[in-house]
């Protein structure tokens, strides 16, 4: 039996636009690594939870602090927001809100798909608060997302001209490659807020109808400065074709990690290589002397 040498430390309120989010911290039980720089990770959606990305990826918590939150209005963090509060900036507002609560001057990011929009603004935003960012199977583009989506779509007609349920086809082909819903993604199913999702995105991946068409960071990722982590399945709704472009984009300090047989839920589908991926890059992105520990 595998035993964490991490523990979740503490659990906290942070006071954002709109209300309160809930942050969850954890720190390995050694020395050096509760020094090391901390990863502060975020869900997906909009209206996703950070409850998948735990179960998936807490081994990196025996590496480095790791703090997860749930953004304003999802599961752990309930909220009715308004219109005018459901803006990418506002969002991208958190993570300044937590680590300035935490004392942090300077943080490793990772966000997943959604939350990789928000991680990309933040960086844009304060990007001296940023030591390296992990981009995992991000939104970077709603036009493209939509574009390659449709691709997708047009590839099962084309294969199963008779097809019924495009959307059970278009989950188990794309959104996660398992042969049946494991735990966390059961877990992540019944914590995710619908009527968020539907109000910024829409009823599915493949049909936009949110508030979020204007998306499109293509124009501004040459503005990135940390070492960016592009990470993506080889099945994925976000395509490794978007993520290679973004790469180019971004410059020499980026690079791009396709998994093998994996779709939109990377870090299920393809767990132990997401893990390794993720470790390597921190390990070789964030300086040894760079040490902004969560505690004293």
């Amino acid at each position: 039996m595998a035993i964490n040498r991490h523990s979740l430390e503490r659990v906290q309120r942070v006071p954002v636009e709109g209300g309160d989010i809930e942050i969850r911290i954890y720190q390995p039980h050694t020395d050096p690594e509760r020094s090391r720089t901390a990863l502060l990770l975020t869900h997906g959606g909009p209206g996703g939870s950070s409850i998948g990305l735990y179960d998936a990826l807490h081994e990196l918590a025996n590496q480095r602090p790791l703090i997860f939150y749930d953004q304003l209005g999802s599961f752990s963090s309930p909220a009715e927001l308004l219109p005018e509060q459901m803006t990418l900036n506002r969002f991208a507002s958190e993570p300044l809100a937590i680590l300035n609560q935490l004392g942090i001057e300077r943080a490793a990011l990772l966000g997943h798909s959604w939350g990789g929009s928000v991680m990309t603004q933040f960086c844009l935003n304060h990007p001296e608060r940023v030591s390296a960012l992990v981009l995992s199977s991000p939104l970077l583009s709603t036009r493209r997302w939509v574009e390659d989506c449709n691709a997708l779509v047009d590839q099962i007609h084309a294969e199963l001209s008779d097809i019924d349920d495009i959307n059970t086809e278009f989950n188990n082909r794309h959104f996660s490659r398992t042969n049946q819903p494991t735990h966390t993604l059961l877990a992540e199913k019944r914590r995710t807020n619908a009527c968020l999702y539907e109000q910024m995105w829409g009823r599915n991946e493949f049909e936009h109808s949110g508030l979020l068409g204007d998306l499109d960071f293509f124009p501004n990722l040459s503005q990135l400065s940390a070492p960016t982590l592009l990470i993506c399945g080889e099945h994925d709704t976000a395509t490794p074709r978007t993520l290679q472009d973004a790469k180019v984009q971004i410059g020499n300090n980026a690079q791009l990690k396709v998994l093998h047989d994996a779709g939109h839920k990377t870090y299920i589908d393809s767990n132990r290589e997401y893990i390794e991926a993720v470790s390597k890059f921190l390990s070789s992105a964030v300086s040894s002397q760079e040490q902004c520990p969560v505690f004293p």
